[in-house]
């Protein structure tokens, strides 16, 4: 008895599966299924009175359960940049939505936990606000404080919670009201920047009609922008930001947006409604102005439920970037379907995986249905997530039968992190995946999995690592991770948010309530493989000459060792003008010349690829 008790150990400790990054994809039938879609929520008065009765508190080695939760929902769509940071002296602070007397949730509000460089402080037993609240987002003020910044409900101000010492003192709160003319603001994203961390940042969304709100400025749900420049004594007022008001959109979703991690003096945020454009805000000017950047062009302009439109791929909602220290954007984001019949809007529970793009990338500007399918992205090396085939037998093996997934709305891999370490050579990404061979008999699991790139190009993605997939977790659905923009020693951290069912009991499935962990957890410096990734098989190509090119130009590839080379010209538009597969390479170096003189003039982007690596640069016609 003690030799199997010591094995299951050693299995819990040592479990972290790997996967290859073969694809294997459902049958057809299923990507074609859709299903009603929800719109976001706040909080909902749950009708299921039954607590789940089954608890567990395992974890793995790497891992520290902060706290518990009872309302399970974390975010609608993209999890915030903002709940989990690492202070440069070692301590940390994390947040999250608090609530533990099911259904109406008085208690609601934000849970806290602190670590004093050594221990975590805790569960909470109570929010930190006087009044009830969720979604809150955290980050340092001053030079030893905190700030948390947090909604109410659909016709109140937002709440601010700050203290000059962080862990330590009362909290001081105050109120950010809504703009003349909207009733109220909800979902908000927050962060800090600065040398001193006094310009707080605020986006968040006027309360729609739906959540007891109004229209603000034509919008049903405009996205709005505040900052404060002296720590949140003072703010200068809300915003809509050139290129996101109603001459562009209709109104966008809750929680369909998040800050991202600033560096290099640039902070922005993303926005990914599958109504809208998906686009990026940056800053260069600590929010003084702004400048937009469309990386997906909607097919259609206005879109609501009340058209009738067949399928179109698009993002599912959720997304995260992080800038490096050169200052690039990088961006992943969970791709789905989409179609409306007049009545409703549906989405496609089976359409699955994370796309990755950066700014030497061009965008998907054409306005075609097609152009984030998940095929067409993996042909081009821009899909880098989706569901594995952990049992290896080359089909995903799914509790298909009567649905069998769980209802986040999302891609069935989605809520991706990114992070870069900084030294800017590897970046990760953490997202969460439906796993097959982890299912409770009637549902499946999803997990946290990583996946990571030792150079910054993001040109080659090794192996995909289940963070959750050890014995410990075998009955675990792990979720809503956030990662901090700091480092824990030199290892990426994030919280997340896992329990012992599929789904939620505040939205989507309704499941009856339950205790909900949030779990400290830090990668180690082994797991994700990344020594293993630098001597992978890989290419380089380099910038082309003469560039403008003027009817002919010319770049090299080189090879490390044998490969399969596929070289592909696109416009500004995202239009393919250009397709040439070059056959099996050796290792060694390849000249490629183009001819540019039927080309009109303009800019164009050369994609060298292999397999699921490639590389992307820009190149100039007269």
């Amino acid at each position: 008895m003690k030799k199997h008790i010591t094995l299951l150990f050693l299995l819990a400790i040592f479990g972290t599966a790997m996967a290859q990054q073969f694809r294997a994809n459902l049958p057809q039938e299923l990507k074609n299924i859709s299903v009603l879609d929800q719109r976001s929520i706040d909080n909902t008065s749950n009708p299921i009175q039954s607590v789940n009765p089954y608890v567990s508190s395992g974890r793995a080695n790497s891992e520290t359960d902060l706290g518990t939760t009872i309302y399970d929902l974390q975010s609608n769509a993209a999890t915030p940049y903002g709940r989990l940071y690492v202070h440069p002296d070692g301590t940390k602070g994390a947040v999250y939505t608090l609530g533990k007397t099911p259904t109406a949730y008085a208690d609601r509000g934000t849970g806290y936990v602190y670590n004093n460089g050594s221990t975590w402080s805790g569960d909470p037993a109570n929010r930190i606000e006087s009044v009830r609240t969720g979604w809150p987002s955290y980050a340092p003020l001053g030079a030893n404080g905190e700030i948390v910044i947090a909604h109410q409900s659909g016709t109140t101000p937002l709440v601010v919670s700050r203290r000059a010492t962080k862990g330590s003192g009362a909290w001081t709160q105050t109120f950010v009201d809504p703009p003349t003319g909207a009733s109220g603001l909800l979902w908000p994203r927050m962060m800090t920047s600065g040398t001193d961390n006094n310009i707080v940042h605020v986006i968040c969304l006027t309360a729609p009609v739906a959540n007891g709100g109004t229209v603000y400025l034509g919008q049903d749900g405009a996205i709005v922008y505040n900052r404060s420049t002296d720590g949140g004594d003072n703010w200068e007022g809300w915003q809509i930001l050139p290129g996101m008001d109603i001459n562009y959109y209709l109104s966008f979703g809750g929680d369909n947006y998040s800050f991202m991690i600033p560096n290099a003096g640039r902070i922005g945020f993303l926005v990914c409604d599958n109504a809208s454009d998906f686009f990026m805000m940056a800053s260069d000017d600590n929010g003084a102005t702004w400048t937009k950047t469309i990386v997906w062009l909607h097919p259609y302009e206005f879109w609501t439920s009340t058209m009738i439109t067949s399928r179109f791929f698009c993002v599912d909602g959720s997304a995260h970037g992080a800038f490096d220290k050169n200052g690039l954007a990088h961006l992943v984001f969970g791709v789905n379907a989409a179609r409306s019949d007049g009545a409703g809007s549906f989405w496609y529970p089976w359409v699955d995986g994370v796309g990755y793009w950066n700014e030497t990338m061009p965008g998907w500007l054409s306005g075609d249905t097609t152009s984030l399918d998940p095929d067409s992205l993996y042909a081009h090396g821009n899909l880098i997530g989706w569901m594995q085939d952990v049992d290896g037998n080359g089909q995903l093996d799914l509790l298909t039968a009567g649905g069998g997934y769980s209802l986040y709305y999302l891609s069935p891999t989605s809520m991706p992190q990114i992070y870069i370490d900084n030294d800017n050579e590897n970046m990760y990404v953490f997202m969460v995946s439906v796993t097959e061979t982890f299912n409770n008999g009637t549902q499946d699991y999803r997990h946290i999995w990583a996946r990571a790139t030792p150079n910054i190009i993001g040109d080659y993605w090794g192996d995909f690592y289940d963070l959750t997939g050890g014995i410990i977790h075998i009955f675990d659905e792990c979720i809503f991770p956030s990662v901090s923009p700091n480092p824990d020693n030199d290892r990426p951290c994030f919280i997340y948010q896992r329990d012992n069912e599929p789904g939620m009991s505040v939205r989507g499935d309704a499941d009856p309530p339950g205790t909900n962990w949030i779990t400290y957890f830090v990668l180690e410096d082994d797991i994700v493989g990344v020594k293993e990734n630098q001597n992978a098989a890989r290419f380089e190509v380099s910038q082309n000459y003469p560039n403008p090119a003027d009817g002919m130009t010319r770049f090299q590839i080189e090879t490390r060792q044998i490969q399969n080379i596929q070289v592909d010209i696109t416009s500004l538009t995202g239009q393919t003008v250009y397709s040439r597969n070059l056959g099996t390479m050796n290792a060694g170096k390849q000249m490629v010349e183009i001819n540019t003189s039927q080309m009109t003039s303009g800019i164009y982007f050369y994609t060298v690829r292999s397999g699921n690596s490639s590389v992307t640069k820009k190149m100039v016609v007269k």
